[in-house]
């Protein structure tokens, strides 16, 4: 269970999830001893899954936006999302309903690039079938 300091911790970790030790502790009112507890517990209760980075827009501007829906074939899906997340032209991997289990965002400087990237996705021993659409314009409300 996680209390009020956890909650506050894992907030201040999506913020900046490169904070210091120490930083945090003084942030949250505790010892740093406190904070690399509760750090190492999430972690080992797989509450807190990882750290990353966040970009600013310019990988939102690539020439070349696709949305890709992946059709598996076993029902695991560890192998695939851990591939995925090494392909340096997905910036978002979504599991969704209906007859794909998955979606990938891709952004790629060229369509040559895009072709390599989906035919390297669809060689993986997992992947039954994929289905590409490539994004023209984005309108907002």
């Amino acid at each position: 269970m996680i209390d009020n300091i956890d909650k506050n911790l894992i907030a201040q970790l999506r913020q900046n999830a490169r904070l210091p030790i120490v930083s945090l502790a003084h942030i949250l009112g505790v010892s740093r001893a406190t904070v690399q507890n509760r750090i190492d517990r999430l972690l080992e209760n797989k509450i807190i899954q990882g750290f990353t980075i966040k970009t600013n827009n310019a990988d939102k501007q690539a020439p070349i936006r696709a949305q890709t829906r992946i059709k598996m074939r076993s029902k695991s899906n560890k192998r695939i999302l851990s591939y995925l997340s090494g392909k340096i032209e997905v910036i978002a991997i979504h599991t969704i309903s209906g007859p794909s289990d998955m979606l990938a965002e891709l952004h790629t400087d060229s369509l040559e690039d895009l072709d390599t990237a989906l035919a390297d996705i669809r060689a993986h021993e997992d992947v039954m079938e994929t289905e590409t659409n490539i994004l023209l314009a984005t309108h907002y409300q």
